[in-house]
């Protein structure tokens, strides 16, 4: 993560206080990896003489290119009132009141038993169905998750709320939760359902997400970058689970 420099005025957002430039981790390895292969179909098509070789080579050779030019390029910068991004393509505004979903996910990458990090993945969607994919080109997404959490959060959340306590069903991807028949998780090619009264706990992290049950041994899990807003669906539950104890409490008595 590093500071804007100077603030920036855009169209509609506002000035931006701060911004996040690409990986260079992931630059320098998709650079190794573009010039290998480049340096093979080179050596390859001096070798044939062919004018298959040789477009082979500049097809790897441009495809390359595009593809470092498009991680060196992209940066996202934070407004009080959305976010927005440059591409190969151009800039883009996002206002934080078109986002509605949210999909983050981080896991680690060890070669030979030699760990090389942690990187992330993180794809928004509007409410009109526009994606803006970042994947792994930013660097430090994972505060910059943080941040759209922030602001992001309460919004959201009421909305949730208002749909579960209304007995809608809340779509959180591979997770949907119902007020009446608890959860419905997505694992591989079926629906698990969790019921209120079996869901013992639940652990929400980057990399994974489990839900234990009382009647089952082992913790059901899925990849949290599956759950769409999982900041929402860790504070649904949160407050779903005190409401259904105070009712249950109160019925006790």
């Amino acid at each position: 993560m590093e500071a804007a420099t100077q603030t920036m005025k855009h169209q509609t957002l506002g000035p931006s206080f701060q911004s996040f430039g690409p990986n260079f981790r992931i630059a320098i390895v998709v650079s190794g990896v573009g010039v290998l292969f480049s340096w093979l179909a080179y050596v390859t098509a001096l070798e044939m003489r062919g004018a298959v070789a040789w477009m082979i080579f500049y097809f790897l050779a441009v495809g390359f290119g595009l593809l470092i030019a498009r991680h060196l390029v992209f940066r996202v910068w934070v407004h009080e009132t959305g976010i927005s991004y440059r591409g190969l393509l151009g800039y883009e505004e996002l206002p934080w009141r078109e986002l509605e979903r949210v999909y983050f996910g981080s896991y680690d990458i060890n070669v030979h038993h030699i760990p090389l990090g942690t990187f992330y993945r993180l794809r928004l969607i509007t409410k009109r169905g526009k994606k803006l994919s970042i994947g792994e080109r930013l660097h430090a997404a994972d505060d910059l998750m943080e941040l759209i959490k922030s602001y992001t959060l309460k919004e959201m959340l009421r909305q949730a709320m208002h749909e579960f306590w209304a007995g809608v069903a809340v779509d959180f991807g591979a997770v949907r939760v119902h007020r009446v028949d608890g959860l419905k998780v997505r694992k591989w090619f079926q629906w698990v359902t969790i019921r209120w009264e079996e869901l013992a706990d639940y652990n929400i992290s980057s990399d994974r997400t489990g839900f234990g049950r009382w009647n089952k041994r082992f913790v059901l899990r899925i990849n949290s970058e599956r759950i769409a807003n999982i900041h929402v669906l860790e504070s649904l539950l949160d407050e779903a689970r005190r409401e259904f104890k105070k009712k249950e409490s109160f019925a006790a008595r």
